[in-house]
């Protein structure tokens, strides 16, 4: 009777530690997707940041797109570690190591914003300097 009790505890021993891995292995692949879903809000960041400049460098000269909850076009989402984007001459600079800076075609700009509940509202506009057409990019606020 003595020896069925103690092959009980190593049994238990044994589920414990199963248990154990099983919740450590899933907390690390909960992790491993938040992780994922920020990189991907990234890339879409970048990708409808530089096709918004686009848009408005073939527009003509002074049109304006403005990216604001109260316009058409709608904020662009940036992931959550992101508190402010700076944008210097044409690159795109991040308060987060976390992220890469990013240069843009024909966007001109000298200007911090302030991301406000994960979203990015600002103004682009068409303009001439030197004979070259450029985007200026500006904060629109809150």
């Amino acid at each position: 009777m003595k020896k069925g009790i103690a092959s009980q505890v190593f049994i238990y021993i044994f589920v414990m530690i199963v248990i154990a891995m099983i919740l450590l292995f899933g907390f690390r692949q909960i992790s491993n997707l938040n992780n994922l879903s920020e990189k991907s809000t990234y890339i879409s960041f970048k990708s409808d940041f530089m096709k918004a400049v686009d848009d408005v460098y073939y527009l003509n000269k002074g049109s304006v797109l403005l990216f604001s909850e109260d316009s058409r076009n709608k904020p662009l989402y940036v992931p959550k570690d992101i508190k402010k984007i700076c944008f210097e001459g044409n690159i795109v600079k991040f308060d987060s190591q976390k992220y890469n800076n990013f240069a843009v075609d024909n966007l001109q700009g000298s200007e911090c914003i302030n991301i406000i509940d994960g979203k990015l509202r600002f103004r682009l506009e068409n303009t001439i300097e030197d004979g070259n057409v450029i985007v200026k990019i500006s904060g629109v606020g809150t």
